[in-house]
């Protein structure tokens, strides 16, 4: 049986270069010394030193096998530090952001967070609404923040807190979009409408709530949301967007709010976790989530 002792006997005597000066560092005898390593090499079948050597010179074997043992010793001697030290327990979360998040605070709140938190490690997942969710549902992602998905406060074990609500409008670039403000949504139902795709939660709403108003599908869909702004720039069509973040990332009031009769609601955004056993980690990691949230200013601006 491999045992650390054995380990720690190996890379002494590899780094003093005999036996003997081994068995002195860890007071112990030459023999005992002898029989760790002859039981560590029976148990990892290997042959670690070439015993034609007068010094205790590393076989081929042997060079591989001393990287594994710095790294299992450093490993052991950190589990058993964490009775010492609970505090420096190192909590891996696996937390998804949609693009938007990732355009605007959240570069921000890594830096912040994992500075004041050094032991919560955020393994950061970027993608679709729809996605995210699906990827929470399986067990992938311990915490998501995306637009709401009204299964989710219907599924039982599941944890939301609004994160905060953005306002959103219909943009055009300048001039394409004529007449009298505020327009009904009604008048806007012949001009191309961009939106993003099926697994965009945040588009499957703006769609329901269009519809409700009477006006069709998109007809021109972009996952990207710089993608849809460019489109949008370019005067390829209308599209519902982040207002104040879209408008700080156009310049010289390329992009127009078109003001609707009714105006388009906001999406709320919420954090979603899992009631488990680490849900008072989660309830302060959402907490700081809502204090550090702002779409409206883009990171790169």
């Amino acid at each position: 049986m491999l045992t650390l002792k054995q380990l720690e006997t190996f890379i002494q005597v590899v780094e003093l270069g005999t036996f003997e000066r081994a068995a002195q560092r860890l007071n112990a005898t030459q023999s005992t010394v002898s029989k760790r390593i002859s039981e560590l090499e029976e148990a990892t079948g290997l042959q670690l030193f070439d015993r034609s050597r007068r010094n205790a010179r590393l076989t081929e074997e042997g060079e591989r096998m001393l990287e594994l043992a710095h790294a299992t010793l450093s490993n052991a001697h950190r589990i058993l530090e964490l009775n010492h030290y609970p505090e420096r327990t190192l909590h891996r979360v696996r937390i998804g952001f949609t693009e938007l998040t990732a355009l605007t605070w959240l570069p921000n709140f890594l830096r912040d967070y994992t500075t004041e938190r050094p032991e919560i490690r955020l393994d950061i997942t970027i993608d679709m609404s729809r996605t995210l969710y699906q990827q929470f549902q399986d067990g992938e992602l311990d915490l998501v923040v995306i637009p709401m998905v009204s299964e989710a406060f219907a599924q039982p074990g599941v944890e939301s807190r609004l994160v905060e609500e953005v306002e959103m409008a219909l943009m055009a670039c300048e001039g394409l979009v004529g007449g009298p403000r505020p327009l009904p949504i009604s008048a806007l139902d012949n001009y191309t409408l961009i939106g993003q795709g099926k697994r965009s939660g945040f588009a499957q709403s703006v769609n329901r709530w269009l519809s409700h108003q009477g006006m069709g599908a998109a007809t021109l869909t972009a996952d990207n949301l710089l993608a849809l702004v460019g489109l949008v720039t370019a005067g390829r069509g209308i599209s519902v967007l982040p207002k104040r973040c879209v408008q700080r990332l156009t310049r010289n009031d390329a992009l127009e709010a078109i003001d609707t009769t009714p105006p388009l609601p906001s999406i709320g955004y919420y954090a979603l976790y899992h009631d488990s056993a680490r849900i008072k980690l989660f309830d302060e990691l959402a907490r700081r989530l809502g204090n550090a949230a702002d779409f409206t200013r883009p990171f790169f601006v």
